[in-house]
């Protein structure tokens, strides 16, 4: 294929900084320096919901923008949590989807990798963690519940239930599950449960609720979906309940509002501006996909964490895939996928384009010892492991660059709470500028954007009915 390859890096002070390499075909324009009309347009449209009322963001699924500044949410999860910390020792997440994914993201990246094996002491007093409600295969949730009371910890043990319907299949089925075990067990099973649910009566847990209080109830908001509901109650309640030694909830969660407000400061700048990651990032994924053909786009976070990458796959396929195009994401981490799915990027079809997260202080480091002269580690002795791993990023970037395979590179100074956030944020306003791009918000061409398809997954509803079905039938026979 004639192709054109360029790199450019854009921002400055802001944290977040982008270099991108474009490969295309070479009648397409650069998109880079592209100054599109439709990226003037949808700047102009979103520009118009700085200053409309709450309720006009939530018809148009859109109140997610401002869930860093419910003040409200925000002290009801400080409150909550703060009391929760002091009663229990365990926390279990029952969710699935947008419900976990976030807390997920939160739990490995903001907390001790071994967390659990610490003492309580050791952890500042958070309670351990555990994740459940994502699957019906009973496996990890029979082992959870008797490992908790093999260690007498079941009466310590509060489970935050997340559905914003209420009516989550696996969600309200593992909860069924705990209620009898707890039931049985310890004779009050609602005392150990936080619902984080729509507060309204179609929804299960809230009706519940109603009927006799939960040990806490939290909102999952209107106009928020479950893959855009990280800074929601959703996310937050776990950022609170974990914090360790040295910080307190407050402390975490302004950390968390400081990283998304300097993400939604930037995409306030014109959309061609060096620090406006967002367009910059959504006009280059839309670019591969049009003009190099890029069917899958590999997620490459290049750190020892997985559920970033999980969570992005959710947020971009879920929302994108629409009207029969879209990418699909592949997450990766750097440089273990290097020996599993690097090969097939090189040597394979040439239908891939690749995301890189690089986090230039990934925290806490060790050096590589001396000694050995003239074996093979020769390169890396008296080397830290922190920039041994910027090698292997920069030695993989410029590897497929100089093969020509689309990359675009996201930096951030430090793997901590805040920059993770300015980077969460951002990836779902790229989103939101990517299902524009593609007219998603558009129905026969005319403008609907309570129906804006980015914010809907209609699809899934055909597997819930049919297990429904399938469920209801075997029971019978």
């Amino acid at each position: 294929m004639n192709s054109i390859t360029k790199q450019i890096e854009l921002g400055s002070n802001s944290g977040l900084r982008l270099k991108m390499l474009i490969c295309a075909e070479t009648d397409a324009q650069d998109a880079a320096t592209l100054v599109d009309e439709r990226l003037k347009n949808i700047q102009t449209l979103f520009n118009e919901e700085v200053d409309a009322p709450l309720s006009i963001l939530e018809q148009n699924l859109r109140a997610w923008t401002r869930s860093h500044q419910q003040t409200e949410h925000i002290q009801q999860v400080l409150d909550l949590s703060t009391k929760a910390r002091n009663d229990f020792s365990v926390l279990v997440t029952i969710g699935i989807g947008g419900s976990d994914l976030s807390a997920r993201v939160f739990h490995e990246i903001a907390n001790h990798p071994y967390h659990n094996l610490l003492t309580t002491s050791e952890r500042g007093g958070a309670p351990e963690v555990y994740f459940t409600g994502d699957t019906f295969d009973p496996h990890r949730l029979k082992a959870l519940l008797d490992m908790l009371k093999s260690r007498n910890l079941l009466h310590k043990t509060l489970f935050n239930v997340i559905s914003k319907s209420g009516k989550t299949g696996e969600t309200l089925a593992t909860l069924m599950i705990i209620q009898e075990r707890l039931q049985r067990e310890l004779g009050n099973w609602r005392n150990q449960i936080v619902a984080t649910t729509g507060l309204a009566d179609k929804s299960l847990l809230y009706q519940f609720h109603q009927e006799s209080p939960f040990y806490g109830i939290l909102p999952v908001p209107e106009g928020v979906g479950g893959r855009f509901s990280a800074f929601s109650p959703v996310g937050l309640f776990f950022l609170a309940m974990t914090v360790g030694i040295g910080e307190t909830p407050e402390d975490r969660i302004q950390a968390a509002v400081e990283g998304i407000q300097r993400a939604g400061e930037n995409f306030q700048q014109p959309c061609t501006h060096p620090d406006n990651t967002a367009y910059h990032l959504a006009l280059w994924l839309d670019s591969v996909e049009k003009y190099y053909g890029a069917g899958s786009i590999v997620f490459y976070n290049y750190a020892d964490n997985s559920r970033l990458g999980e969570w992005f796959v959710q947020l971009y396929t879920e929302s994108i895939q629409e009207r029969g195009i879209g990418s699909n994401v592949i997450a990766a981490k750097g440089p273990t996928s290097n020996h599993s799915i690097l090969n097939g990027i090189l040597a394979g079809p040439k239908d891939k384009a690749v995301l890189f997260i690089h986090w230039e202080d990934l925290g806490a480091d060790l050096t590589i010892p001396s000694g050995n002269e003239g074996s093979s580690l020769e390169a890396f002795k008296g080397l830290s492991m922190n920039d041994s791993q910027t090698a292997s990023y920069r030695g993989t970037e410029m590897d497929f660059t100089e093969k020509d395979i689309p990359n675009i590179t996201l930096t951030l100074p430090r793997r901590d709470i805040s920059n993770l956030c300015q980077l969460m944020r951002t990836l779902m306003d790229t989103v939101a500028v990517k299902g524009r791009l593609q007219e998603l918000h558009l129905t026969d061409d005319v403008q609907i954007l309570e129906k804006e398809l980015t914010y809907h997954q209609s699809a899934v509803e055909g597997y819930k009915k049919r297990t429904e079905q399938i469920a209801r039938e075997m029971k019978r026979v």
